[in-house]
């Protein structure tokens, strides 16, 4: 039986209905279909005459789909302030590049790690033949 709101689910999720609403609004028909069904069999319907009179009962996917649209506070406040939402987007975005760098230096830790040491016995290298050759340049 959910698969029978399946396409109103998805035109409610594309057009930008809040998905709570959305989830909300497939339960509550797929319940009411459930329950329309129950009563046209119990009023001597076949299963197939109660099926096709309950959905008969609750309408059209697209009016039903027109009347949830044509109420702009169920719609996701993305889609009722766009710029709001794409400048939040954005300030998220340049917020997160900062951090970035981190997140690298966290996910290549062994990497580093041998990449530290291998500095530090350069360094030391290094260092020592510059002490070395400083102290042959005093002794001569």
């Amino acid at each position: 039986m959910p698969e029978q709101f399946e396409a109103l689910r998805l035109e409610l999720r594309q057009r930008g209905v809040a998905p709570l609403y959305v989830e909300r609004t497939v339960a509550e028909l797929t319940a009411h279909l459930a329950d329309l069904e129950s009563a046209a069999r119990a009023a001597g319907l076949s299963d197939a005459e109660a099926e096709r009179v309950a959905r008969a009962t609750i309408g059209d996917d697209r009016a039903i789909a027109a009347a949830i649209l044509g109420r702009p506070e169920l719609l996701a406040w993305s889609t009722r302030y766009p710029r709001v939402a794409y400048c939040l987007q954005s300030a998220a975005t340049i917020g997160t590049l900062p951090g970035l760098p981190l997140v690298f230096c966290i996910e290549h830790r062994p990497e580093l790690a041998r990449w530290v040491a291998s500095l530090g016995i350069a360094v030391t290298i290094v260092g020592g033949l510059m002490a070395a050759l400083n102290a042959l340049i005093v002794l001569v």
